[in-house]
């Protein structure tokens, strides 16, 4: 969520609305992003986004990263040319600006009387090219034990630890619309700079945020407080693994089989770890096998679950039953069921084809499997049977089985 840098714009935001001329429409994101690149190619166009290379990606939290030496919650205004006199790149609300101390930028030129060319990555997830001043540029080493990459098409956060990939969990990322395109959680490189704890955002709690790149933070996913004092969690929870925030990264309250969860990023994550984000812009999301196994309860259960001992199951019920997951879409019996928000089983195929499309890509098209025939007989005589479009007048059967074909003058 974002409302730690959106309330100081509160006010701001309703006069600009007041000033439009009446009837005025409102952008579509595409509209924002034209004439930019955006976080999709910070990386390279050929990037692998490849979780399991282990060296590339430990490679990658390792590298040292440049960064502008102002303080944490501060934005500069790459501007068009090498001066202060020079325009900003870009003034739209919460846009054109890179993040103090914690963003990395690229240096794409040499100094010119004090100013240097850079790019970075804005709150809309678009690269700004401009000019800020050389002696901001500061280059910073990240911690080297941790590294975190959160992959917006995965909905998922992982922790390398020593160069090894130690585990993961589910995230929500920022989910944008026209008129907060700002809401994308950008792609680029990131160091946690500070332990911020809890804030509210509008009514709700956000708990053990640490700050990467100034108003977003990763914190755990939000909860409300009920009248009688208990912390609720359900809505929020049940939008796990898919985007949902203002831009913050929303992470899993509930620990998985390893011990993470955002109660263990709060206690051993350092300042300076380095937070990488893979966008997801043009990359399909694949479908679960068909063979995996997914559960629920057969005695009026309406969930379905990734494991047969889901702790959100009373243990009556335990252990759940089992079905395919290709089951889940065609069979009567699973089609109701919701997706359970404690143990975050897979999207059903329509949830993935959409997001695909949100994407910029269609949806994966499953080929057919064709059918397999026992009658060996029937095969064989097919394959040697004559061409349908031959013209068996033309053929000359001998007794010995040798087959000839007559070529008649053209009449």
């Amino acid at each position: 969520m974002r409302s730690l840098r959106t309330a100081a714009l509160l006010t701001v935001t309703v006069l600009l609305i007041l000033l439009l001329p009446f009837g005025a429409s409102a952008k579509t994101v595409e509209e924002w992003l034209e004439g930019y690149d955006t976080g999709a190619i910070w990386f390279g166009e050929d990037f692998a986004y490849d979780i399991t290379d282990e060296e590339a990606c430990w490679e990658l939290l390792m590298k040292p990263i440049t960064v502008l030496d102002v303080g944490q919650k501060e934005v500069v205004y790459p501007r068009t040319g090498p001066s202060s006199d020079s325009p900003k790149v870009n003034e739209d609300k919460l846009g054109g600006t890179i993040n103090g101390d914690s963003a990395a930028v690229h240096v794409l030129g040499e100094d010119e009387n004090g100013w240097t060319l850079i790019e970075g990555v804005d709150y809309y997830n678009r690269i700004i090219r401009g000019y800020v001043k050389t002696n901001i540029l500061k280059t910073v080493t990240p911690n080297e034990k941790y590294g975190i990459i959160i992959d917006k098409l995965t909905q998922r956060l992982y922790v390398f630890i020593d160069g090894k990939l130690w585990s993961s969990c589910a995230i929500s990322t920022g989910l944008v619309n026209d008129s907060q395109p700002y809401n994308e959680t950008a792609a680029g490189e990131y160091l946690v700079v500070s332990w911020v704890g809890d804030f509210d955002s509008e009514g709700m709690i956000c708990a053990m945020a640490l700050r990467f790149n100034g108003g977003d933070m990763i914190h755990q996913v939000p909860y409300t407080v009920l009248a009688d004092g208990t912390k609720r969690f359900t809505k929020w929870e049940a939008l796990l693994g898919q985007k949902a925030s203002h831009g913050c990264v929303r992470t899993a309250r509930i620990a998985n089989e390893d011990g993470l969860n955002m109660r263990w990023l709060w206690d051993n994550i350092k300042r300076n770890t380095k937070v990488v984000v893979w966008d997801d812009y043009g990359r399909r999301a694949p479908y679960p096998d068909d063979s995996m196994m997914i559960y629920y309860n057969p005695n009026g259960g309406s969930y379905y679950h990734a494991i047969e001992d889901c702790t959100s199951v009373r243990s009556k019920y335990l252990p759940l039953a089992g079905f395919a997951y290709s089951e889940l879409d065609t069979d009567q019996a699973y089609m109701k069921l919701e997706r359970c928000s404690t143990c975050l089983p897979a999207l059903r195929k329509t949830q993935i084809d959409e997001q695909n499309r949100a994407r910029g890509v269609e949806p994966l098209v499953e080929e057919p499997v064709p059918e397999e025939t026992d009658d060996i007989e029937e095969t064989q005589a097919a394959e040697n049977a004559s061409p349908s479009s031959l013209d068996t007048s033309l053929v000359d059967e001998t007794g010995d089985g040798e087959v000839t074909i007559v070529i008649s003058p053209v009449q």
